[in-house]
């Protein structure tokens, strides 16, 4: 005899409760570890401070050291290990890159005459080639300012150039200007200095840009910074403070250079082409026939990414490399 399926009123509202309980966001999987050393101008924009935050805060992230990159470099640099030192991570070495006149932005007060061993006496580009060396094939630059050192390095020591992993940038454009919108234009990395990009973009080294097509969108709202910032962390209120000397009272940062930190670390929220690249004397780049020398991200998904990179920071992780 078939038995009849009865509901009872308590099965009723169990099978209600599941229904309506909330699904948790699942997090990506943690992608494999990654030696890294990032190449930054920190100090202008606000965007380089929280990259650094990211690569302190991916559990896949061995951060080998960073190098500042334009004008007041040593000023820069000194901010970079400020900001590691609040970050717990004194272990990272810092090196400033080859001085230039442009001076740097207001952000060094937060930072002035600070001191740290992690601040060290050097040449950037010797640095970076001793670290390639001693780890060929593993390590990813990431460069999210102008790209003087990374020229230095493949111009001076030429020899490291089959030993390095790749070039993950920040920086030009070849679709869309700041405006989000077409034709393309100069991109200010590039800008800055278009012969260093030119050696980089003809170097033969594997090479991704994250240009304009995937960050002029993200822009880190009011609501995501309440959320961050409320956190109380010493990350978070060192962001807090700086975002403020950057901004003012309403600051709405644009994580440029977070979606190239976070690409080279294996999370990814774009598609991706590849192409010929070129570049003229002004730093402006067009696509043209030819073996492609650069992976182009194109297509990101700005909610999905700016979610991942407000949940991934709030974490506040301290580890050593």
């Amino acid at each position: 005899m078939k038995i009849p399926f009865v509901i009872t009123p308590l099965a009723a509202l169990m099978g209600l409760a599941m229904l309506c309980r909330p699904i948790a966001a699942q997090e990506p999987p943690t992608p494999p570890t990654e030696k890294v050393v990032l190449d930054t101008d920190i100090g202008d924009d606000i965007d380089d401070a929280y990259a650094l935050a990211l690569l302190v805060n991916l559990p896949n992230a061995k951060l080998l050291g960073v190098t500042t990159t334009f004008g007041e470099t040593q000023k820069r640099a000194e901010l970079a290990a400020k900001l590691l030192h609040v970050y717990g991570r004194d272990d990272v070495p810092v090196y400033a890159g080859r001085i230039g006149s442009a001076k740097m932005g207001r952000q060094y007060e937060w930072a002035q005459g600070f001191r740290s061993p992690s601040l060290k006496s050097g040449e950037a580009a010797l640095f970076l080639k001793n670290t390639v060396e001693k780890n060929p094939g593993q390590v990813t630059l990431i460069g999210v300012g102008a790209l003087t050192n990374i020229s230095d390095l493949l111009t001076k020591y030429p020899e490291v150039k089959p030993k390095i992993k790749r070039i993950v940038i920040m920086g030009g454009s070849v679709t869309l200007g700041y405006n989000n919108q077409p034709p393309p234009g100069v991109e200010w990395n590039i800008k800055c200095d278009p012969a260093a990009a030119k050696v980089v973009y003809s170097s033969g080294v594997p090479l991704v840009m994250a240009g304009l097509e995937v960050t002029t969108m993200m822009q880190f709202d009011a609501e995501r910074q309440r959320k961050l910032f409320t956190a109380g962390t010493s990350m978070t209120d060192a962001l807090a403070a700086l975002t403020r000397i950057w901004g003012g009272d309403n600051p709405v940062p644009t994580q440029f250079d977070a979606v190239a930190a976070a690409y080279a670390l294996g999370y990814s929220f774009s598609d991706k082409e590849d192409h010929h690249v070129e570049i003229d004397d002004t730093g402006l780049m067009r696509m043209t026939d030819g073996p492609p020398n650069v992976t182009v991200l194109l297509h990101p998904r700005k909610e999905a990414f700016l979610d991942w990179f407000g949940a991934t920071l709030k974490k506040n992780r301290k580890k050593s490399s």
